[in-house]
């Protein structure tokens, strides 16, 4: 399954979600902002292949009537390892889904995305042969190969009479423990390794023992798939950029073609609004109004991808004339920079 974005984040700067104007003659408008990770990969690995090295011989695909009902009959008090092949492959299959949707990588999944692992489920394997690893990315034409080494899901299950009460209680806390490895063919290193380890917990109560496992409480199969999907997130959470949105104006020009601009705005064709922009600024010589030209400037500028030419825009705008919005945009890029430079510094790490 190969998963293909063509319009890449590659700098991993601002995009515009949506507009909204108020009746003044500045207009806001919002983007979204990306935040560092941890774990963020170098910009020349854009593309994946995802397999899965955790399965072991242990693994098994239990139905889920099946594995209900031996929970059933040992009272709802069990504490065991879950070596579930389906939830070990929906992190897989989800992680693809979560890694693609951000924007920030191309996906492949392959049908045969299981790597043999004959020893016990608890040892990480050794490191993949580099050759082994360069034919999997050369056969799928992806940058890097993203395996899953270790997936461990341990349920401890319990169901108690609250003591003095006809109410029942039943709990399910499902443990998880992961490892992922990515492989860089072209460095012939292990350019990350992340451990991802925590604990889901479901608790219900009822006066039936019948409405509570029939109504209330998560299946055991559903909670087993939910932590797949759960170590899915959080890998994900650490491998692409998470963002957070944040305000940006313009000031809306009386010469100017809103139309255009508007337009511009909701198809992201900032390229457009900037040329317009920039004959505006070539056609005026009122410094306030040349002012409010290159305050637009610097903020199609950043939103295009340059943090340094709309510092420089919002410099000549503050230098022209001052305005508290600009003196407040300077802060702003101020901030976008130093986040800029904590990309890099993770990259680089």
């Amino acid at each position: 399954m190969r998963i293909n974005r063509f319009n890449k984040i590659v700098s991993l700067l601002s995009l515009v979600v949506l507009f909204t104007s108020c009746a003044s003659s500045y207009k806001t408008m919002y983007i979204e902002v990306a935040k560092p990770t941890e774990h963020l990969l170098d910009n020349d690995i854009v593309s994946l292949t995802l397999m899965n090295r955790a399965m072991t011989d242990e693994f098994k695909e239990f139905p889920a009537d099946s594995i209900q009902m031996y929970f059933y009959r040992q009272g709802f008090n069990v504490n065991a390892a879950v070596l579930d092949s389906s939830a070990a492959d929906t992190t897989i299959k989800v992680a693809a889904e979560l890694l693609f949707e951000s924007g920030r990588y191309d996906v492949v999944v392959p049908e045969e995305r299981n790597i043999p692992h004959p020893s016990n489920y608890q040892y990480v394997p050794k490191p993949l042969d580099w050759d082994y690893v360069s034919e999997i990315c050369e056969r799928y034409n992806t940058d890097a190969l993203l395996v899953m080494e270790r997936y461990i899901n341990v349920l401890m299950t319990n169901f108690i009479q609250v003591p003095f009460s006809d109410l029942y209680e039943a709990t399910i806390d499902s443990k998880y423990d992961a490892i992922f490895r990515i492989y860089d063919p072209r460095k012939r290193e292990i350019v990350k390794q992340i451990m991802i380890s925590d604990t889901i917990f479901w608790n219900e109560a009822e006066y039936s023992q019948k409405k509570l496992f029939v109504e209330k409480m998560v299946p055991v199969k559903q909670a087993i798939n939910e932590t797949g999907i759960q170590v899915a997130l959080e890998l994900e959470s650490k491998l692409a950029p998470q963002w957070q949105t944040e305000s940006r104006g313009y000031f809306a020009l009386k010469d100017a073609d809103e139309a255009l601009i508007q337009n511009g705005i909701t198809e992201n064709n900032w390229q457009a609004i900037y040329k317009h922009w920039e004959q505006l600024l070539n056609e005026n010589k009122s410094p306030g109004k040349r002012s409010k030209v290159q305050y637009n400037l610097a903020v199609a500028s950043e939103i295009m991808g340059d943090i340094d030419q709309a510092a420089e825009w919002a410099t000549k705008s503050y230098r022209t004339q001052y305005r508290k919005q600009t003196e407040d945009y300077l802060y702003q890029l101020k901030k976008r920079k130093k986040l800029l430079s904590q990309f890099e510094q993770f990259s680089a790490e």
